[in-house]
């Protein structure tokens, strides 16, 4: 488990492989994860004089609940709480503590947050394996207990509605209702900084899609060339919705030259002036 290997540990490793039953693989060295541990953010506490009581314009009710360290998960909309994620939390948290022997002192100095746009099964059943008790803290906010370290779960859709949080919102199933939460989304993806970072990442076009619905649509199709807004829809899209006789008026000019004229004749006023246009024939009562 430490960062040193000894000789003892290579020794140890030929005893083990020497003398294992022969049902046993003996495997040394082994990354235990995918990839390193790496928590999405980690929030650390600074009560310095005048600063202890500023209030928060986010999450208000989550931050006077952390002590000295948290670890944060955050589980958007498309990529949700997964089945085992509290366990991998669990496993943050202690790693964080084993190596912050000289910072941390109790366990009660670290926690960890689950933020989710909602509750869901997954996450009921790892808490209920594990031996978790959930704590209604009201508003959207949770604690689990009966762990080593607290754990907090914030359900983000909740959270917003209570605490009238626009900008939260965008982070949950809902989209931006207010002027201040489109042009703060408008800001972060036109941002050069931040925008040649995101827009290779995954879930980038569920940002654009929240930002595109915060616009009326004909700012969208203004931005637009007509020809790239068809491209997007099948030739049965494109004339859903239209008359018998606008649809007969997207025929070719050769089409409508072979119309009978009886039957030119049946059509409304205004339709029949299109078409004897594109024919080139005179008016009806020329």
């Amino acid at each position: 488990m430490g960062s040193t290997r000894t000789a003892w540990h290579v020794m140890l490793a030929s005893l083990l492989r020497q003398r294992r039953p022969r049902h046993f693989q003996v495997q040394s060295e082994v990354p235990l994860a995918t990839e390193p541990p790496r928590a999405d953010y980690l929030l650390l506490r600074n009560d310095a004089p005048g600063e202890a009581g500023e209030p928060a314009g986010t999450l208000r009710r989550l931050w006077p609940l952390l002590p000295r360290e948290t670890i944060v998960e955050f589980k958007s909309v498309r990529r949700t709480y997964r089945s085992r994620d509290l366990d991998r939390l669990w496993g943050y948290l202690s790693l964080h503590y084993a190596d912050a022997a000289g910072r941390l002192g109790p366990r009660s100095d670290l926690a960890g947050v689950v933020l989710l746009p909602s509750r869901n099964r997954p996450l009921d059943v790892d808490a209920a394996a594990l031996g978790l008790t959930w704590r209604d803290l009201a508003g959207g906010y949770w604690q689990l207990r009966g762990g080593a370290f607290a754990l907090y779960v914030v359900e983000i859709d909740v959270v917003a509605d209570a605490e009238d949080d626009d900008l939260l919102h965008l982070f949950g199933h809902r989209g931006a209702r207010t002027a201040e939460a489109r042009r703060w989304l408008a800001q972060q993806v036109g941002a050069k900084e931040s925008a040649m970072a995101m827009h290779e990442l995954e879930g980038f076009d569920e940002v654009m899609a929240k930002l595109l619905a915060t616009l009326p649509v004909e700012t969208v199709l203004a931005a637009l060339p007509s020809e790239q807004v068809l491209a997007a829809y099948t030739p049965e899209q494109r004339i859903a919705g239209l008359t018998p006789e606008e649809r007969l008026l997207l025929a070719p000019d050769e089409v409508l030259r072979l119309l009978p004229e009886d039957y030119v004749r049946s059509l409304p006023p205004d339709v029949q002036a299109k078409i004897r246009a594109r024919r080139g024939s005179p008016p009806e009562d020329a």
